[in-house]
């Protein structure tokens, strides 16, 4: 072919993989089939697809096409012995279908013809690859997916030509043949074409023939018809039969013996199938052989003994010999000695007789089979000088320049001596022969005379040319015969091809192996060099191909050839034809494994990887990621397959992919296999009402279809869990309970999904509890030793049985529990009571348990004879249990004292109780009050009556509580503030200590002390031991009496000590100052600091304070007093002591004073030098300063020399600060050229404190010449004028080659000049506007005179040309003119400086200025602002200029809409600011464009109706950001025209950047210190990063110094100094960079659900989800990032800090996530990680129309729409578009209907003759508008065709409410029948991906035919 074969879109390329399926699933069997298989089976089988339709296939043939449009299948059946392969369609009507897949069909016949075998051979081994040894080693390609299609298509309808008979013979009609294939790919190449836009150059595929070229990379101007397409495979396959294997045809028909026939197809046969299948090789075909010779340099005779080793030249190693030359010298290597094949070959030389050179470099080798191409190849080696005395050789040999290993016969080398040793001479011409020498039988050196000689080449071999270096044509030499000569000369060929071989970067591949072919034939094999070429010398007519059959390591090998075509023409000259050929890498396969749920990844999956096209075999297992990678994979077809899958996964169905790798994408290949889980029951069992879970309950599970039972108990979770089960129905039932539960006998049936765990969820509920209570009637208070009996009846209430449980007493809680008895009826029993109670009816209880519950069943008895007790709290009466009481009887034996009956403590109802107690008298003692309480009343008597009834009587006690101390610390002087760290000693008033801690107590952080427990009525004293810091203990104590149960308070106050503030002031300036030393002391003379508490201030060892950075002294803890300040040592700079004593007195209650402590600074002097003549300041003039008594004055900076002489500076000054008093000063010494004033040579100044004098001295210049210029006829000064000055003999004066330019007075003073010199002075350029004066003036220099020679410039005419907005007649920059005089010349300006091609363009003010011109000026705008449009009327004009006159000239461009921002000085509007940048944003955030003003201040936007503002992001030098946003809005078709202004800005300017960002720094504080560093003040950066400090802060500072105080977060403190010096009126700019430290955010992005559309499944990671990063505090956004191939996306490392990140891009098809994280960098190196889920988005656009189903002709029509956005997410760039049909109507008008969102839209309309333009805008969707357009202003002819809605961003489930309607207006003369059809169009876009929907209305026109009475047409919707 003559070109590569273009490889096409990737969507296409993937397209056609998986739709067309070109390719089957299996490749073909390395051998083929030597006979039919009986039959063969249907795998697949569907209709070949192109865009998603099915293909009907129109053939270049009426025969095929009259019988029907046919459909093409793509059908794959299973050859036994051969494997998958796809078959044709044997028979244009049969049909097929997936349904019969299985189906068998039985051989019919074999196929001969010639013509049908050639064309397939072709195309099946193209397609698969399949080629023999030799096409192998010949570089034939297999093609992609896309030419396979195309071929495939050609191969089918060839089969029908040759079906119906009418395929033509290629043996004896080869030409006709290939015209008629041609056809056909013509025919396909259009298919693909009309679907694809495949050749898109051709535009009328009617006039396409088999020779126009249909495939090209350049538009159609070169490239390959069909004709070229056919040719080649046709002739390859008949001319080079070796290349390709010999193909069967065989045709198979359907197995009618099969009980089974296509649904649908009754009565239509089914598909005869045609497949090629190859033949089994022929081993007498595939004999190869390879031999070597090897010949003497020189002498070209054989040389034995040589040996070489051949390898396979892909250093496989699969073939390697080693064999040595024989006596011939030629070693052979064969197919059946050494297994030789056809292919590539390395050889190298590895060894050689003594004597002989070896050969160092190896070269590759193509052998083919039958001696198709010369299989012979030649090498020479040099022999060796013998190393004897006398006994040197010689050799001449002729290479290629090109390739020096290679020599060229047929050079005539002339040998000619120079200087013989005998005195003779010598000259001889030779040819060289093969292998470039000169053979020794033609020039033996050993003959040759010795002595020096010439050799040279005298004719260069055919098709080469003399080299353009002499030492490549003509070598000396000398012969002496006993040192060898070797002679090497070069050519270059006359016409070469250099092979440039590149990767995707351009850089050459050297290393990669290519067949060179000269018209199909192989003429050599080359490898690339160092430089990636290879070149092809001796060129003769043909076409040369290059094919590549060897690539790099690592890089792809495309087998497409390369070539071009070498004509005669192109023999004639001298050229290297160049051609290039790309190698892409090689990329990386990818096979990823997960879970279908989770997503997670599954390790040790095992996969089979299989090159479906090209030979690769590989097995691989993915490991702990999910994932197995294959590295460098050939370009190719693969077939993947899932071999094994891990438990509990269950093999994917669909465990079979096919890819296709394509290195020329840029990218790897990831293929997802995802495996569904085996499923699982997961039971839990949990207690029904505590939930929590149940252990022991055995569950039995068995398959309701059989096969699976299992039986098992819970765990102490109370679960089962069965795994990896077969989906299905089981059974779960429960099998005993846990013990205490009640059984569950459900039976629970589960069906079983794949991935799926069902988890059930089951309860027990508990055995029932019965608790009997026992209490006394009284108290209720229990009762122990009780006896009860209990039965239990069943659960049926009807039999009435009962069970005895037996006999039960109750606990000392007078309890009895029964847990976890059975449900049922109980019945419970008193039998005896307890001693001393009687049993209280009723005595029996019936009771019903239910399950889970606790029944509580109440008995009481009466006491007999009884004391009860009562405690209560005296101030609450609330009961009080716990209490102990004691109860003793007087009576019986015990004594006196009476009988201990026992002790009880009362409960919860605070009573405790004795009873069957005796008659007689009782005393009830309380022995214990409990915690908290006192005992107020100890015992009480009780007198039991012996009357025969029982008797209780109940005493009543009571407590008193304890009180408690509350003890509060405040201020004195402020009573609110609370005192901590207060000492307090607190006894009760007879002395004892409260406490632990010997009665002291300390406020805590409340300034609070409680003290509880305390004794009620007892009273308390309270002393303050300790005062809290900084306060005066309180001395006096207080004392309280304590309540019960109540907390009494005291409060102690304490004064305050004082503070002194001594505050250290310039007394000018008022400025703080720093270093000044103060001792304190008391009145009495005590000094202060040495024992005190002194705050913040710097105390000095000896008792000296001093003050800081703010000029401060602070002293804290001062007892009231007077105190005495004495200054000691005055401030650093020049400062003197004013007061050296102050006194102060500190007051009661914490008073704090301030000090004010001024100093005046020593004044300053400066000392003036300037020129007497011009003012000009004078640098290096020397002066002495003393004082009035002869002392050398230093300054304060120490500037002075060791005699006192000081030196002005560039500006002509001294300055000496720090001084003071009457100071003398002289000027000691001039500068060159200038004399002292002896006048003012010494002044003497008198110098205060806070006083700047200033003394001028004057120097006068020695001889001056003054040259001055004026405009003519007035005394103003002209600056800028251009003077050349020149002396008598010609020669320049200056340094500046004799030019000098006028100043702003109109003066150029020239000093220095040679007394008694001629100078002459000559006007060479004038200023813009006025007339050059050439005339030159002389003058002869005199000694110590100022001379003066003076010009003058007359006015010169000019033009001026003014561009302005036509609507707000604002000036317009940047607008581009061409001047042209009347004769066509350009205009030039300048005064002869000639603009390019007379272009010109407005300045800042609109304007053009030009002077020095006259004559009829031509005046052309040719390029308008963006923006603007030019208008026509004022576009070209002609004026006349005349001498001394200006002409103006206005033109208008008229703004096209948008917004012009204008950027302004705020002092002088008339100052516009260039280089000012803005962001253009709507008013919801989103930026529009990125802008910056012109050099005019000006740039305009070109922007659509709507509200906007502007931001200001970076202002121009000198002037301050304006960060306020500046909204506008845009009406339709309107430009906004925004000002704004900047202020001008002097002082400094501080911008803190980001060292690795160079971006500005917020919130960093820096502190600024005058020349003796005391603090000016301190600042901090803005948003941007800037501090600006003023002029008005800074004048006259002079030096400053400026330190970073507070970096800010995120970044390192720089700690250095910066100085600067600060001149009044203008500013410093400086650049203060910041080291980040920094860390990083890392997001991972991943699927929230399934996304039907790209199918990709809950949990997967999704690529290009792009996320914004901003800052938290000022929003300004610092990072954008994109999620990668796995979710992931990192940003850059960014200082630490908070920090916003948001989505603000999804990927295609989901929503953004609605998700802001809100993070901070905390520490260095951190990274964060983040992962977020987006939702799919569902895109859909709704539209549907309605109107008529008939109409008559010339009648109007309505039609009614409704539409919506049905997607999920909001779309931009809504609209809905309706086209008109003029070709039968004329629309009328349309109304807009209304939407159930509020927001704004616009309506446009297009003609025939005109784009979109605006009908209306700003209208509101909840109005409805009508619109009439046959009011339209239209051109003749023209109408109107279409109409569009357009509303910018609609929310999800936007839609029409009053639906839109359209009305046209059909032409009367329509004929019946005729068909109106009226198509609309809707659509939105969400991000990147567009939505639409479309509809049609078809309405038929129905026309009245007389006679017949006419009816009316059908209507309806």
């Amino acid at each position: 072919m003559k070109n590569s074969i273009i490889k096409r879109v990737i969507s296409l390329l993937l397209a056609l993989v998986c739709v067309l399926g070109v390719l089957p699933l299996s490749a073909f069997a390395a051998t083929g089939l030597a006979n039919a298989p009986d039959s063969i089976t249907q795998k697949s089988s569907a209709y070949m697809t192109i865009g998603g339709q099915s293909v009907r296939y129109k053939a270049a043939s009426s025969v095929i096409n009259n019988i029907g449009l046919p459909y093409v299948f793509n059908e794959q059946v299973d050859v036994p012995g051969f494997g998958l392969t796809r078959a044709l369609c044997a028979y244009q009507k049969g049909t097929l279908g997936p349904a019969a897949n299985g189906q068998k069909w039985n051989f019919s016949t074999e196929v001969n013809n010639a013509s049908l075998k050639v064309l397939l051979t072709y195309i099946y081994s193209h397609t698969y690859g399949n080629f023999t040894d030799a096409g192998n080693a010949r570089g034939l390609e297999t093609w992609d997916s896309y030419w396979s299609a195309i071929w495939f298509l050609v191969a089918q309808a060839m089969s029908w030509y040759y079906e119906h008979g009418i395929i033509l013979d290629v043996s004896s009609n080869r030409e006709g043949f290939i015209e008629q294939a041609s056809e056909e790919f013509v025919a396909a190449m259009r298919l693909y074409h009309d679907t694809y836009g495949q050749s898109s150059f051709i535009t009328d595929w009617s006039k396409v023939g088999t020779h126009t070229i249909i495939d090209s990379t350049d538009g159609g101007a070169t490239g390959n018809s069909a004709y070229d397409y056919i040719s080649t495979g046709v002739n390859l396959v008949l001319d080079h039969p070796e290349y390709y294997h010999d193909y069967h045809l065989w045709i198979y028909e359907w197995d009618k013996s099969q009980p089974w026939k296509l649904t649908g197809q009754s009565g239509v046969p089914m598909q005869r199938l045609l497949i090629a299948v190859p033949g089994e090789p022929n081993k007498e075909d595939d004999t190869v052989q390879l031999t070597v010779r090897k010949l003497e340099a020189g002498t070209n005779r054989p040389l034995p003994g040589v040996t070489f080793k051949v390898e396979s030249a892909d250093g496989s190693g699969d073939f390697s010999v080693t064999k040595t030359t024989g006596a011939d010298g030629t070693l052979t290597l064969t197919q059946a000695a050494d297994n030789l094949k056809a292919g590539q070959y390395l050889i190298t030389e590895e060894a050689v007789p003594d004597g002989y050179v070896a050969q160092t470099t190896s070269q590759t080798v193509t052998v083919m089979p039958n001696a198709s191409v010369a299989n012979t190849f030649t090498f020479y080696n040099e022999p060796e000088g013998p190393g004897t005395p006398n006994s040197g050789t010689g050799s001449i040999r002729k290479v290629d320049a090109d390739n020096p290993t290679v020599g060229i016969p047929g050079a005539i080398i002339r040998i000619t001596s120079v200087k013989l040793d005998d005195g003779g001479s010598f000259f001889g011409e030779y040819v060289t022969k093969d292998g470039g020498y000169i053979l020794k039988e033609d020039l033996d050196f050993s003959d040759l005379p010795k002595g020096s000689y010439l050799a040279e080449e005298i004719t260069p071999p055919e098709g080469f040319i003399l080299s353009s270096d002499t030492s490549k044509v003509k070598q000396p030499f000398v012969w002496d015969g006993e040192h060898d000569v070797s002679l090497v000369f070069e050519n270059s060929s006359k016409v070469k091809i250099q092979l440039k071989k590149v990767d995707e970067s351009s850089s050459p591949l050297p290393g990669a192996v290519f067949l060179i072919l000269r018209d199909g034939q192989i003429i050599g094999t080359e490898e690339t060099q160092t430089d990636g070429t290879i070149t092809v010398s001796n060129v003769v007519e043909g076409h040369y191909e290059f094919v590549e059959v060897a690539a790099p390591e690592g890089m792809d090998c495309d087998k497409t050839p390369v070539g071009v075509y070498v004509d005669a023409e192109d023999l004639q000259g001298e050229q290297t034809i160049v051609v290039t050929k790309m190698n892409h890498h090689k990329r990386s396969l990818t096979i990823q494994k997960r879970d279908a749920e989770s997503g997670d990844p599954i390790p040790n999956t095992s996969f089979h990887i299989r090159g479906v096209n090209i030979g690769y075999e590989n097995d691989v297992v993915t490991g702990a990621d999910g994932k197995a990678v294959l590295e460098s994979m050939p370009s190719g077809c693969y077939e993947i397959t899932e071999t094994d899958v891990p438990s509990p996964w269950i093999m994917d169905t669909n465990n079979r992919k096919t890819v296709w790798i394509d290195s020329e994408k840029d990218k790897d290949i990831v293929v997802d296999f995802v495996n569904s889980k085996l499923p699982g029951i997961r039971l839990v069992k949990r207690d029904a009402q505590t939930n929590k879970p149940v252990p022991g309950v055995t569950f039995k599970i068995e398959e309701v279809d059989g096969g699976f039972t299992d039986q098992r108990q819970t765990d102490k979770d109370g679960v089962i869990f069965w795994e990896n089960l077969r989906p299905g129905a089981y059974k779960v039932y429960e099998v005993e309970p846990a013990p205490n539960y009640v059984h569950d006998d459900t039976v629970h049936i589960v069906q079983l999904e794949e991935n799926r765990t069902t988890t059930l969820e089951l309860t027990n509920i508990i055995k029932p509890t019965l608790k009997i209570l026992k209490v006394d009637s009284i108290t209720k208070s229990p009762i122990a030793h009780v006896k009860f009996q209990i039965w239990r009846g069943s659960d049926d209430t009807i039999t009435g049985e009962l069970n005895d449980l037996g006999v039960f007493y109750t606990n000392e809680a007078g309890e009895i529990v029964l847990e976890h008895i059975d449900t049922g009826w109980y019945r419970i029993k008193e039998l005896e009571s307890a001693p001393g109670f009687t049993i209280k009816q009723p005595d029996t209880q019936d009771i019903y348990l239910k399950a889970g519950e606790t029944h509580e069943v109440q008995f009481e008895n009466v006491p007999k004879n009884a004391i009860v007790v009562e405690k209560y709290d005296s101030v609450s009466h609330e009961a009080l249990s716990g209490v102990t009481f004691q109860l003793r009887w007087l009576g019986g034996v015990s004594g006196t004292g009476g009988t201990v009956i026992g002790q009880k403590k009362t409960g919860p109802n605070g009573m405790c109780m004795w009873t069957g107690l005796n008659p007689g008298s009782y005393i009830v003692e309380e022995v214990d009050p409990g915690d908290g309480y006192t005992i107020l009343q100890s015992s009480e008597t009780v007198f039991l009556a012996d009357s025969g009834e029982q008797s209780v009587v109940t005493v009543r006690f009571e407590n008193a509580p304890d009180g408690s101390l509350l003890i509060r610390k405040v201020c004195a002087t402020n009573p609110s503030i609370t005192l901590q760290n207060a000492e307090f000693k607190v006894t009760y008033s007879d002395g004892t200590l409260i406490g632990d801690s010997n009665g002291i107590f300390r406020s805590d952080e409340n300034g609070e002390v409680r003290i509880d427990g305390l004794k009620p009525d007892k009273t308390v004293i309270v002393t303050e031991v300790t005062a809290p810091p900084g306060f005066i203990k309180d001395t006096q104590s207080q004392t309280i009496q304590i309540k019960a149960g109540k907390t009494v308070t005291l409060t102690f106050k304490n004064q305050p000590m004082g503070k002194l503030i001594i505050q250290k002031r310039d007394s000018a300036t008022n400025e703080p100052l720093p270093g000044a030393e103060f001792r304190i002391t008391t009145a009495a003379g005590c000094e202060v600091g040495l024992d005190g508490v002194i705050g913040t201030s710097t105390l000095t060892q000896n008792g000296i304070f001093r003050t800081d950075a703010q000029g401060e002294i602070r002293i804290t803890n001062l007892a009231p007093g007077a105190y005495v300040l004495t200054e000691i040592k005055a401030p650093d700079g020049g400062y003197v002591i004013d007061t050296p004593s102050t006194n102060v007195v500190i007051g009661q209650g914490g008073d704090t004073q301030t000090v004010v402590v001024k100093n005046s600074k020593a004044g300053s002097l400066v000392i003036l030098k300037q020129s007497s003549l011009d003012g000009k300041p004078l640098e290096g003039v020397e002066f002495k300063v003393t004082t009035s008594t002869g002392e050398f004055v230093p300054d304060a900076n120490g500037q002075i020399s060791s005699n006192g002489l000081y030196y002005t500076d560039k500006d002509g000054k001294i300055t000496i600060n720090g001084v003071v008093g009457t100071l003398v000063v002289t000027e000691t010494r001039s500068i060159p050229g200038y004399s002292i004033d002896p006048n003012t040579k010494t002044q003497t100044v008198v110098v205060n404190p806070n006083d700047t004098q200033t003394l001028r001295f004057y120097n006068t210049p020695s001889t001056t010449l003054v040259i001055e210029k004026y405009i003519e006829g007035t005394t103003t000064p002209l600056k800028g004028v251009t003077f050349l000055v020149s002396d008598s003999s010609g020669a320049v004066v200056g340094s500046s080659n004799g030019e000098f330019i006028t100043d702003e007075n109109g003066r150029i003073v020239l000093e220095g000049l040679e007394p008694g010199t001629t100078v002459t002075a000559k006007e060479i350029k004038t200023v813009e506007g006025f007339v050059l004066d050439g005339t030159p003036k002389s003058i002869k220099i005199k000694a110590g005179e100022v001379q003066t020679l003076r010009f003058y410039n007359q006015k010169q005419g000019g033009i001026v040309i003014k561009k302005l907005d036509s609507v707000t007649k604002k000036p317009l920059s940047g607008v581009q003119f061409q001047l042209t005089y009347a004769d066509g010349s350009y205009v030039d300006a300048d005064n002869g400086h000639l603009s390019s091609k007379g272009l010109y363009t407005t300045d800042a003010n609109g304007e053009i200025r030009l002077t020095g011109i006259v004559g009829a000026i031509i005046i052309s705008e040719t390029k308008p602002l963006d923006g603007y449009v030019v208008d026509p009327a004022t576009q070209n004009q002609t004026v006349q200029v005349n001498a001394a006159d200006t002409q103006y000239i206005t033109v208008y461009n008229t703004p096209i809409g948008g917004a012009e921002l204008i950027k302004v000085d705020a002092a002088d509007k008339t100052k516009r600011l260039g280089g000012v940048t803005f962001e253009i944003r709507k008013m919801d955030g989103g930026l529009v464009q990125t802008v910056t003003t012109g050099s005019d201040g000006r740039v305009h936007i070109k922007l659509d109706a709507g509200d906007y503002y502007a931001l200001e992001t970076e202002a121009k030098s000198g002037y301050k950001l304006d960060s306020t946003p500046h909204y506008f809005t845009v009406a339709d078709g309107k430009t906004a025209s925004v000002t704004i202004t900047n202020e001008a800005f002097s002082g400094i300017i501080l911008h803190k950047i980001n060292s690795v960002t160079k971006e500005g720094i917020y919130g960093v504080k820096f502190l600024v210190y005058d020349q003796n560093k005391n603090p000016i003040g301190e600042y901090t950066t803005d948003d941007n990063g800037y501090i600006y400090i003023d002029d008005l802060t800074v004048q006259g500072k002079g030096r400053l110094y400026i330190r970073e105080l507070e970096a800010a977060q995120g970044y390192e403190l720089d700690k250095e100094y910066k100085t600067v010096y600060v001149q009044p009126g203008k500013t410093i700019e400086i650049e203060w960079e910041n080291t980040p430290i920094t860390g990083q955010f890392q997001i991972r992005k991943y699927a929230a659900e399934y996304n039907e559309v790209t199918g990709t499944p809950a949990g997967a990671p999704l690529k290009g989800a792009v996320y914004e990063i901003s800052e938290a505090r000022s929003g300004k956004v610092v990072d954008y990032i994109t999620t990668d191939a796995r979710g992931v996306a990192a940003s850059k490392p960014l200082p630490l800090g908070r920090y916003k990140i948001v989505e603000v891009t999804a990927p295609a098809y989901w929503q953004l996530s609605n998700t802001v994280f809100d993070e901070t960098l905390e520490y260095s190196g951190q990274i964060i990680k983040l992962s977020d889920y987006d939702k799919p988005a569902t895109l859909k656009v709704t539209i549907t129309k309605a109107g008529n189903k008939q109409l008559m002709a010339g009648d109007s029509m309505r039609y009614d729409l409704t539409v919506s956005n049905s997607s999920n997410v909001a779309l931009e760039n809504f609209f809905w578009h309706d086209r008109f049909p003029t070709d039968c109507a004329t629309a009328k008008s349309i109304t807009t209907g209304t939407y159930n969102a509020r927001l704004n839209y616009r309506v446009t309309y297009k003609t025939n003759y005109n784009d979109y333009r605006v009908l209306a805008a700003n209208l509101l969707s909840t109005n409805n508008y009508a619109f009439d357009l046959s009011a339209i202003p239209l051109m003749q002819g023209e109408v109107v065709t279409d109409v569009r809605l357009e509303f910018g961003k609609v929310p999800a489930g936007f839609a029409s409410v009053t639906k839109p309607t359209v009305v046209i207006q059909t032409r009367a003369n329509l004929a019946n029948g005729y068909q109106v059809v009226n198509r609309a169009d809707a659509g939105g876009q969400y991000m990147s991906q567009w939505e639409t929907g479309n509809t049609a209305w078809v309405t038929v026109i129905v026309q009245l035919r007389k006679p017949q009475k006419p009816t009316l047409p059908q209507t309806g919707y």
